[in-house]
C-alpha cells in the first residue's frame, strides 16, 4: 500500500514501483520487505477536521406494522430516510435540531401513514409522489426571508399518506375525533 503510495504522489515511478513489487513478491521476511519502503520519504498530511473528513451518515427509521414516534430535540443531519410500511411515523420537528441550512427527508410509505410536524421559521417542500398516494401540505404561504432552514421531503410509495403541517392537532378535539372514529 505504501508504494502505491508514493507511486500516487510521484515520489516513485512506474518503473520503480514495478521493480519493488516483484521484489515483494519474492521476500521472504517482514525485514525484506521493509527494506523495500525504508528509502521512501514520509509525506506530511495536513491535520483535517474530523466533521469535514466524515461523510454524512443517512439516518434511517422504519415503521414495519407498527407505530414510529420521532419527537424533542432530536439532531436532523442533512439526510435521513422514513419508512412506513403498513405502519404509522408521526415526526415532530418543532423542537429538532437542524445541522445542516438544508435537511432531506426521504419518505417511503406503502400503505402507510406519516404525518410531520414542521418547525416554524423553515421552508417545507414536497417533491415526488407515488402511486395511489395522497399529499397534504397543511402550511401557510407566508413569504421567509432569505437564509432559513429549507425542509425538503421526497415522497414516494404505493397508497401511503403523507400529512405535513406546522402545528398539532389540540388534545381536546384529537381526543373528539379519535372517540368519534370508535
Amino acid at each position: 500500500m505504501r508504494l502505491r503510495e508514493a507511486v500516487v504522489e510521484g515520489r516513485l515511478t512506474l518503473e520503480e514501483f514495478s521493480e519493488r513489487v516483484g521484489s515483494a513478491q519474492v521476500a521472504r521476511t517482514t525485514r525484506d520487505l521493509a527494506l523495500l519502503t525504508d528509502d521512501i520519504p514520509e509525506v506530511e498530511i495536513p491535520e483535517v477536521e474530523p466533521a469535514a473528513r466524515a461523510r454524512p451518515v443517512r439516518a434511517a427509521h422504519r415503521a414495519l406494522f407498527s407505530h414510529l414516534v420521532r419527537r424533542g430535540r432530536l439532531e436532523l443531519g442533512p439526510r435521513s430516510s422514513f419508512r412506513s410500511i403498513f405502519g404509522t411515523i408521526d415526526l415532530d420537528l418543532r423542537d429538532a435540531i437542524l445541522t445542516s441550512p438544508e435537511v432531506e427527508l426521504d419518505i417511503f410509505s406503502l400503505f402507510g401513514t406519516v404525518t410531520v410536524l414542521a418547525p416554524e421559521g423553515a421552508e417545507v417542500e414536497i417533491v415526488g409522489g407515488g402511486l395511489f398516494a395522497s399529499e397534504r401540505l397543511d402550511i401557510a404561504n407566508t413569504r421567509l426571508p432569505a437564509g432559513v432552514p429549507r425542509i425538503r421531503i421526497r415522497s414516494s410509495g404505493l397508497g401511503g399518506e403523507l400529512r405535513v403541517r406546522r402545528h398539532d392537532t389540540p388534545r381536546l378535539v384529537k381526543g373528539l375525533v379519535d372517540a368519534l372514529d370508535r
